[in-house]
């Protein structure tokens, strides 16, 4: 029988096999039956038990460095989603670690801790995907003519061009830079200051129906805080630029508004325009149409009172919805109320008033 040198902890098995160290941490998949095997003295089976293609081998490239499958940056273990990323590709036998690496790198110089750990949330959730540097690129929703949908007068650009209304342009080539405390770095304050980048269906309902569809990219150390509402969606950073216009190629959906990833109302074999005050003759899905009732019944009934809400009170009244603020603005927009846009304000604060 042959006998296999070997240590053994709660979290951890490391087997000495055909001269080489093995590491098998307690998720691998194979851990309990290679730890059993030990204990049944089945040495032989180690050998398959192992799966040499899921063990990651020790390996250092530029400031981060692989051992016993634990990742460390200048000498500093770290913990995350994209570690256990890279840890999940290097097992599948991944030979450019590059992209992933240069990521990790640069997400290190972010000053701010909260940012570095939001960004492993907003990229969790939402799988953009990350350039040989280690970029990571998003989406955004501009107006027709390229410019943001608002602009803030307190907000100081130090890169890009920006008009009368304090929009920033946003054609492609641009970059795009403000001074980093322009940016609100309380994830908690939901439609607030700042450079926004988003998933592909968050940037899409920006966009609106008549809008620009842009694909841009950022640097992880500009990074500034992931807004907790909108399910992770949206990212604030200070610095990005515009690599491509990719609005002819966006999926066709009438009215591309979303709420967990489909569509809030229509379908591929509806046609034609929506009147939402004529609802005898659509036949709209319940489950589907419940924020837009909800929403119409709240501003009829402010509108009684004498009262214009904002979109911010729209978005808090609607519990357990997902919506933005942006897709508030479409929704009530088609049903035929006026918002006044007050583009020295944040978008969250403009008020939806009666037609006129």
């Amino acid at each position: 029988m042959k006998k296999v040198p070997y240590t053994l902890s709660e979290s951890s098995l490391t087997i000495f096999w055909d001269g080489k160290p093995y590491t098998l941490r307690s998720d691998h998949p194979n851990f309990v039956l290679a730890r059993q095997a030990i204990f049944d003295a089945r040495y032989e089976d180690l050998g398959d038990l192992i799966d040499i293609k899921k063990s990651v081998e020790n390996f250092i490239e530029g400031d981060i460095e692989v051992k016993d499958e634990l990742v460390y940056y200048k000498g500093h273990r770290l913990h995350g989603v994209v570690v256990d990323k890279l840890l999940e590709m290097l097992r599948m036998g991944m030979r450019d670690s590059a992209p992933l690496v240069n990521f990790i790198s640069r997400l290190q110089s972010n000053p701010s801790a909260n940012s570095v750990n939001e960004l492993y949330s907003f990229l969790s959730y939402k799988s953009l995907p990350t350039t040989p540097e280690g970029k990571v690129l998003g989406y955004k929703g501009v107006q027709s003519d390229y410019w943001s949908n608002t602009g803030n007068a307190d907000t100081i650009v130090t890169e890009g061009q920006t008009n009368s209304r304090h929009q920033i342009y946003n054609g492609v080539g641009e970059t795009i830079e403000i001074a980093r405390r322009c940016v609100d770095d309380n994830s908690s304050h939901h439609c607030s200051y700042g450079l926004h980048i988003g998933s592909y269906d968050y940037a899409d309902s920006w966009a609106g129906s008549n809008g620009k569809l842009l694909i841009v990219e950022f640097d992880p150390e500009d990074a500034v805080s992931v807004p907790t509402d909108c399910d992770f969606q949206k990212l604030r950073v200070c610095k990005y630029k515009v690599i491509a216009d990719i609005t002819d190629t966006r999926k066709e959906i009438d009215k591309p508004i979303y709420e967990a990833n489909k569509p809030i109302y229509g379908s591929d074999s509806d046609e034609g325009d929506y009147d939402y005050n004529d609802s005898d003759d659509q036949d709209w899905d319940d489950e589907q149409n419940e924020n837009v009732l909800a929403i119409r019944n709240y501003v009829e009934n402010k509108h009684e009172v004498g009262e214009s809400p904002t979109l911010k009170q729209i978005q808090s009244r609607m519990k357990g919805s997902e919506l933005t603020c942006g897709e508030i603005l479409d929704i009530v927009s088609d049903l035929g109320y006026y918002v006044a846009e007050d583009y020295g304000t944040p978008r969250s604060m403009w008020k939806v008033q009666q037609e006129f």
